[in-house]
C-alpha cells in the first residue's frame, strides 16, 4: 500500500515535515524542507496522459478567441472618443488627452510593479483561495509604491497640460496609472481572458462610448477622464470580487514583509522599465538623428505595435499553459516548445508585414508615407524577433527562474537601441533608424537566448530536474519574484 502524504497550505514563515514549503529569510536566501507528495505526482500523471479531447479543444480554440478580442477592443475603443473630442474642442483637447496617457502610462510601468511577468504563471498553479490572497498582496504592494509615483504623475500632467486643460490632463495620467491595479496577471495565467473582458475590457469601451456620445451632444469634455476614470478603479474592485477577496488577503503580510514583497519585484519592474525606455523614445531619439527619419520611422513603428498587440495573444495563451504544469521538469519543457512556436508565428508576421506594410502604409496615412522596401523587410525582420521574445523572456526565462536575465537583456536593448536608432536616423533617414530598432531587439534576444541555455546547462550538468522551487524561481536568484502567501500550497 503506497503512503500518501497530505500537502498542507503553509505561509511564508510556517513549515512542516509533511509539507512542501519554501520561506524566504531576511538576506533573501531560501530555506527548504521538502517531502514528495506521491498522490500529487501520481495525479499529475495520470492527467497528462489524458487524451485531447474536442472539449479541450473547443477550451483552446475559445481562450484564443477571447484573448484577440482583448486588443482588438484596446485598438478601437480610443477611436470611439478621438472623432466626437476633436470635433467639439479641437486638436489641443486631444494633445491633452495624449500627454495625459503618456503620463499616465508611464507611471503605470511602475505602479504595475512587473506582476505581468512575474506572477501570471504562479497563479496559474495557486488554488482559488491563494490567487485571491496573491491578488490582494499585489494591491497592497501597489497602493504603496503607487499614491507617490501617480501624484508625481498628476502633478507633472497640469504644468505639461495644453492651456486651459490641464485637470483634463490630469485626469487622464490618474486614470491610466490606476488601469494597472487590475486582476488582469491573473486571469491570464489561469486561462480565462473572458475575465479579463467581463472586468476590465468590455467595461471601459462601454464607458468610453458612453462619453464619445456625451461629448458629441454638447457635454464637457471631462467626460472622457471621467470615464477612464470609473473604469480603472472599477476593474480592480470587479477583479476582488470575482476572485472572492476577503478582508484578510489585504493584512496578510507585515509592513516590513510588504517592503520586501516590493523589493523582490524590483528585477520584474526594471525589466518593464528598461523595455518602455526604448520602445516609447524610439520616435523622439529618431527625430533627433535627423527630422527627416521621423515620417518613416514613427509611421512603421505605428503598424508595428498595433500588429504587436494581436501577436501578444500567443504569450498570453503560453503563460497560462506553461504556468499550470505542475511538474518542473515538464514545464520547462513546455517553455521550450512555447518559444519555437513563437518563433514560427514571428516568421510568419515578420513575412506577411514584409510584403504588406507599404500597401498598408498607403491605406492607414492616406498615401502621405511611402515605405521603401528595404524598410519594409527590416521592420519584418523585427517583428519575427520580437514575436520570439515574448516567449524566451516572460514564458522560457521565467519558468527557469531567471527573472533578472529578462531585465539584463532590456538594459542591453535600452543601450544598443537608443544610439543604434540615433545614428541610424543620422546616417540613413527612417530606415537606418529601424535598423537601429532591429539591432535593439536582436540584442535582446541574443541575451535571453544565452541565459537559457546557459541555465539548462547548469542543470544538466548538477543532474537535477529543472527548477526546485514551486514558485518557479532559483533559490540562488535572489532577483526572482518573492513566494506569495499560498504558493507553497501548491507544489510543483
Amino acid at each position: 500500500m503506497s503512503r500518501v502524504v497530505t500537502v498542507r497550505p503553509c505561509g511564508l514563515e510556517a513549515m512542516s515535515n509533511d509539507t512542501i514549503c519554501y520561506t524566504a529569510n531576511l538576506t533573501g536566501r531560501f530555506l527548504r524542507s521538502a517531502r514528495l507528495d506521491e498522490s500529487t505526482a501520481v495525479k499529475s500523471r495520470s492527467a497528462r496522459t489524458r487524451p485531447v479531447t474536442g472539449l479541450r479543444v473547443r477550451f483552446v480554440a475559445s481562450a484564443f478567441l477571447s484573448y484577440l478580442a482583448v486588443p482588438l477592443l484596446n485598438a478601437v475603443s480610443p477611436l470611439l472618443a478621438l472623432p466626437a473630442i476633436t470635433a467639439s474642442f479641437g486638436g489641443s483637447a486631444w494633445a491633452a488627452v495624449a500627454v495625459g496617457q503618456s503620463l499616465g502610462g508611464t507611471a503605470g510601468v511602475i505602479v504595475e510593479l512587473g506582476w505581468g511577468l512575474s506572477g501570471s504563471q504562479r497563479a496559474a498553479r495557486m488554488s482559488a483561495r491563494n490567487r485571491a490572497n496573491a491578488f490582494g498582496v499585489s494591491l497592497v504592494a501597489k497602493t504603496i509604491v503607487g499614491v507617490p509615483v501617480i501624484g508625481a504623475a498628476v502633478a507633472l500632467a497640469v504644468l505639461l497640460a495644453p492651456g486651459g486643460y490641464a485637470l483634463v490632463t490630469a485626469g487622464v495620467t490618474a486614470a491610466a496609472a490606476i488601469a494597472m491595479f487590475s486582476g488582469a496577471w491573473i486571469f491570464i495565467g489561469i486561462l480565462k481572458p473572458r475575465l479579463f473582458l467581463y472586468t476590465e475590457v468590455l467595461p471601459r469601451s462601454a464607458l468610453i462610448a458612453v462619453s464619445a456620445v456625451a461629448i458629441d451632444a454638447g457635454g464637457p469634455l471631462w467626460a472622457y477622464p471621467a470615464a477612464l476614470l470609473l473604469a480603472a478603479v472599477s476593474a480592480p474592485l470587479a477583479g476582488a470580487l470575482v476572485l472572492g477577496l476577503r478582508f484578510r488577503d489585504f493584512t496578510t503580510l507585515s509592513p516590513r514583509r510588504l517592503v520586501r514583497v516590493i523589493g523582490f519585484q524590483r528585477t520584474a519592474l526594471s525589466s518593464s522599465v528598461f523595455s518602455s525606455v526604448y520602445i516609447s523614445l524610439g520616435t523622439t531619439i529618431a527625430t533627433l538623428g535627423s527630422v527627416n527619419a521621423t515620417l518613416l520611422f514613427a509611421s512603421v513603428d505605428r503598424l508595428q505595435r498595433m500588429l504587436q498587440q494581436f501577436m501578444r495573444t500567443q504569450s498570453f495563451l503560453f503563460k497560462g499553459w506553461v504556468g499550470r504544469e505542475v511538474e518542473p521538469g515538464l514545464r520547462v519543457h513546455r517553455a521550450v516548445r512555447a518559444s519555437i512556436a513563437s518563433a514560427a508565428v514571428g516568421v510568419v508576421c515578420g513575412l506577411l508585414f514584409a510584403m504588406t506594410a507599404p500597401w498598408i502604409a498607403d491605406l492607414v496615412f492616406s498615401g502621405t508615407v511611402r515605405v521603401p522596401t528595404l524598410a519594409a523587410v527590416i521592420a519584418g525582420i523585427s517583428i519575427a524577433t520580437i514575436c520570439t521574445t515574448m516567449s524566451t523572456g516572460p514564458v522560457l526565462l521565467v519558468s527557469l527562474g531567471r527573472v533578472r536575465a529578462i531585465a539584463t537583456s532590456a538594459a542591453v536593448g535600452a543601450v544598443v537601441g537608443l544610439p543604434g536608432i540615433f545614428f541610424g536616423a543620422m546616417l540613413f533617414g527612417g530606415t537606418g533608424a529601424l535598423a537601429g530598432q532591429l539591432v535593439a531587439e536582436a540584442s535582446v534576444l541574443i541575451v535571453q537566448l544565452a541565459a537559457a541555455r546557459r541555465r539548462l546547462r547548469e542543470l544538466r550538468g548538477h543532474g537535477r530536474r529543472p527548477l526546485s522551487r514551486p514558485d518557479g524561481a532559483d533559490p540562488a536568484d535572489a532577483g526572482g519574484p518573492l513566494p506569495l502567501p499560498g504558493d507553497a500550497a501548491n507544489p510543483v
